[in-house]
């Protein structure tokens, strides 16, 4: 099977891809083991413009069902390995094989868990794994927030000024900035519970509560979840260039150390992680991918617009 653009990953900006590319006249296909991502996971999204509230599943819909309105065929395979050619690549899926023009990776990041009893059942219920994202949920309630590195600082610090109460909890010292470290320090509703871990989340339709390792049962409305990413490197890893945590290095247009290949959303070393842009990036990859497939083929790419 032949398409112009093969984009892996059914999140937010594999999904924004397909309908750039599907609208710019390009054969389209989309690779994901899911759809919607880590977006999926989320009850509640009061930040992405245009809606004053959604959930997490439904935008994933609405974004398959404009990529599949303009032509993007989608497939739930996983892509298993990718192969330059003299033309552009070959990709392996566990089902098929595809040869490609150009390729865009937007696999994303998944959020390291605790992997503890009532995790799994409350996600979305009081369990989050993203503070800029959920913390204005807890107005005026209590959160833990589990972590010791400068994501889990920031999450306590952010959380701190719109919760009552917050419980940072790590099972060792913190290894964050010294100069997070001081203001969590100075913050009189943030309390340090350190060294200790959690070992069960409970709650029936929401979390009520967390139990710590030394047997403590602390009465809580959410856990804010901040112990890292992690991401799939078999794909990228030899084919692009990543740097040190596993992210893959993208330049201003979304270009990899490939040319051909693109990348875009959480998976890059754009430091925001936020679904508008992951999106941004999306679009912006189809329109580069876009480019590139048209001066290959010796015609005019895209002029700028403000030319």
């Amino acid at each position: 099977m032949t398409y112009d653009v093969i984009i892996i990953g059914g999140g937010p900006s594999g999904l924004t891809a397909a309908i750039y590319a599907a609208r710019r006249g390009l054969k389209t296909l989309v690779l994901s083991k899911d759809l919607g991502g880590q977006i999926t996971r989320t009850n509640e999204i009061e930040n992405y413009p245009g809606f004053d509230h959604i959930t997490g599943s439904e935008l994933a819909t609405n974004f398959l069902n404009q990529a599949k309105k303009f032509g993007a065929e989608i497939k739930f395979e996983e892509a298993k390995s990718i192969t330059k050619t003299d033309n552009g690549f070959i990709l392996k899926s566990a089902r098929n094989d595809f040869e490609v023009a150009a390729i865009i990776l937007s696999f994303g990041k998944s959020p390291r868990e605790l992997n503890i009893p009532g995790e799994d059942k409350l996600k979305g219920r009081g369990v989050s794994y993203c503070a800029t994202c959920d913390a204005p949920f807890f107005k005026d309630k209590s959160v833990v927030v589990v972590g010791g590195g400068n994501s889990a600082l920031d999450a306590a610090l952010v959380t701190s000024a719109i919760a009552k109460n917050v419980y940072l909890i790590h099972r060792s010292e913190f290894r964050g900035e010294t100069v997070l470290i001081e203001k969590v320090n100075q913050t009189k509703n943030i309390e340090q519970i350190v060294p200790n871990e959690i070992i069960e989340i409970r709650g029936e339709d929401k979390v009520e509560a967390v139990v710590l390792k030394n047997g403590r049962e602390i009465k809580t409305d959410g856990v804010l979840v901040e112990i890292g990413y992690i991401i799939d490197r078999k794909l990228a890893e030899g084919l692009v260039e990543m740097d040190p945590a596993g992210q893959i290095i993208i330049d201003a247009h979304q270009n990899t150390s490939v040319p051909g290949i693109f990348a875009a959303g959480d998976l890059t070393n754009t430091p925001y992680k936020q679904i508008v842009i992951a999106a941004g990036e999306g679009a912006k990859a189809a329109l580069a991918c876009f480019d590139f497939i048209q001066r290959k083929s010796g015609k005019r790419g895209i002029a700028a617009d403000w030319h």
